[in-house]
């Protein structure tokens, strides 16, 4: 009788040794989860690092400023008025505008069917895409300034091939300065504070990776001046009270509208001679509320306007050799009228006038409107290298001017 007790005794315990290793084994394998006081996952080989850390996310330092770059703005710079008729006034189909500036801005996922908001984006790879489309669809969630994107293990397969962090890092730089060039109204992010993060997990079965982009611990990825959801809410409101007032001065045709939205830039921006790379100059709150920009602020602001009436614009880097003779990194857009590509360098059509009247003349003010290849390259060169290991393209220009 004890022999027999003995047998059944060993037979439950072999049983209860299976069931357990089974049990351990499926969750050290992720097809279950044992609680963490039972789990042997936290004896196991883990690790936590940065792809693609925030100082390694590039963003162009524009600095080209055009004619008289050197000098300060004088007491005697003035601007010159748009005027506007009554007449003209009446011309405005102020319900289809406004329903072409509401509609565009609601946060949906990017259709990718129209050329001046997925230009770049077409010319991401597979992972670039992925990484663009995420971002995009959480811009809410990015306005907080803490939010962090799961991607989970989209890119595990990736990361275990030879140079697949490489390929990663370089797909996700890509993939936020194409978001950013698409999307001007992306104005509130600072991406050199944003981080991949991979987390490494080793079990007997192999290493699992799994991808994040958020903040470095409990710091914001905001712009300087910004410290929360609010304030991008409140920024985005003056914004569009901007747009209500621009919106009244736009009529005519297409090359009419693109004239109106340049001269109106001109007429109410300042070029910021600070030189702080994180200001908000550089972005469309800096050039439409604060009326101070730097190049790269005054080509996004001019796409910002075009897009939202239908108008296809591209913001354009690359470099420019100004008066003075020096050649700096320079930001100008390509817009499309009647069927063709034109220059256009809002930034050097608002040059510092020093000296005399003070008066800008039509020759300084549509020195680079709606240029071609035959004039406008003579001082100005495209450059798709702005992110290390990726090229970008742009529209090929007319060859000859619009006037």
């Amino acid at each position: 009788m004890r022999r027999r007790s003995g047998s059944i005794f060993l037979t439950l315990f072999v049983c209860a040794v299976i069931i357990i290793c089974i049990t351990v084994s499926l969750d050290l394998a992720g097809i279950i989860k044992l609680p963490e006081r039972f789990s042997l996952k936290k004896y196991l080989s883990k690790s936590v690092g940065t792809l693609g850390a925030g100082q390694e996310v590039y963003y162009p330092d524009y600095q080209a400023t055009g004619l008289n770059a050197e000098n300060k703005i004088t007491e005697d710079t003035t601007k010159i008025p748009v005027v506007q008729t009554e007449e003209t006034k009446n011309e405005i189909d102020y319900d289809e505008i406004n329903k072409i500036l509401n509609k565009e801005n609601e946060i949906v996922e990017p259709t990718y069917n129209v050329t001046d908001n997925s230009f770049f984006y077409t010319q991401l790879d597979d992972y670039g895409k992925t990484f663009y489309s995420r971002l995009y669809s959480n811009l809410d969630n990015l306005k907080t300034g803490t939010y962090s994107i799961d991607f989970g293990t989209t890119f595990n397969d990736l990361l275990h091939t030879e140079n697949g962090e490489k390929v990663l890092k370089d797909a996700f730089q890509l993939s936020i300065n194409a978001m950013l060039l698409d999307h001007p109204e992306i104005f509130y992010l600072d991406v050199t504070k944003m981080y991949m993060f991979t987390e490494s997990t080793t079990t007997f079965m192999g290493t699992t990776y799994k991808i994040s982009i958020g903040p470095d611990g409990e710091n914001s990825y905001l712009l300087e001046g910004f410290n929360s959801q609010q304030d991008v809410f409140m920024a985005e409101t003056n914004i569009q009270k901007e747009l209500d007032k621009i919106d009244s001065l736009l009529y005519g045709s297409t090359a009419e509208k693109v004239l109106q939205v340049h001269n109106y830039l001109i007429d109410n921006i300042v070029y910021d001679t600070s030189n702080d790379e994180t200001s908000s100059s550089h972005t469309i709150y800096g050039a439409l509320v604060n009326k101070l920009a730097v190049c790269d602020g005054y080509a996004k602001a001019f796409k910002y306007i075009l897009d939202r009436v239908g108008i296809s614009c591209v913001e354009v880097c690359g470099m420019a050799q100004n008066s003075t003779g020096n050649t700096e990194s320079h930001a100008w857009n390509d817009v499309l009228v009647d069927g063709k590509w034109y220059a256009v360098d809002v930034t050097w059509d608002d040059p510092i006038i020093i000296g005399g009247s003070g008066i800008l003349t039509n020759d300084l003010r549509y020195s680079y409107f709606l240029r071609g290849s035959d004039t406008f390259y003579s001082s100005h060169q495209e450059d798709g290298y702005i992110v290390v290991n990726g090229e970008f393209s742009y529209p090929e220009i007319s060859g000859n001017s619009y006037y």
